[in-house]
């Protein structure tokens, strides 16, 4: 990368995707075909998430402490390039939009060996009283600001290239 490149994404540092997972494609991921299984996929946007949660404050010491956390309702997940064993991965994770009790988030897979795109998730989530199993809005204010941070500074990005309905 350039300096002129660096400067320009130190610039926009603010409104950057969180980088919800950076790994490699492990021998074990591999399948019959020779490429990641798919649900290793699901594994690795699983990591992401749990990232992007803990990023705004809901994490095992959240749930642990308050009795509440994060339930997905809803999942999309679009395969575009296969991953084979070594290939770096990124996943830059989005929070597109929130409530306080509803959370659509989004993922990005990518191929940093090769420069692409492997595959998006769009999730739903909300936000849970693990005591009466019910949803119920977020009061922590721990986790509020930290939410409204991320969520303001994604709401700068370029929509998601989401799958329509």
């Amino acid at each position: 990368m350039t300096q002129a490149a660096d400067a320009d994404r130190d610039e926009s540092a603010s409104s950057a995707p969180f980088v919800g997972f950076e790994g490699s494609v492990l021998p074990e991921w591999i399948d019959a075909n020779r490429h990641m299984n798919v649900s290793w996929y699901d594994h690795v946007f699983d990591m992401a998430e749990s990232s992007l949660f803990s990023a705004f404050g809901v994490d095992e010491g959240y749930i642990a402490r308050t009795n509440h956390g994060m339930f997905r309702l809803e999942k999309h997940l679009r395969y575009e390039k296969e991953l084979v064993e070594g290939d770096r991965l990124r996943v830059d994770s989005r929070i597109v939009s929130s409530d306080g009790r509803l959370l659509r988030h989004f993922h990005e897979l990518w191929s940093d060996s090769r420069g692409v795109r492997a595959a998006t998730a769009g999730y739903v989530s909300i936000h849970v009283d693990l005591n009466a199993r019910k949803p119920a809005r977020i009061t922590d204010p721990s986790v509020i600001a930290p939410l409204r941070k991320l969520a303001s500074e994604h709401a700068l990005l370029p929509p998601p290239d989401e799958p329509r309905k």
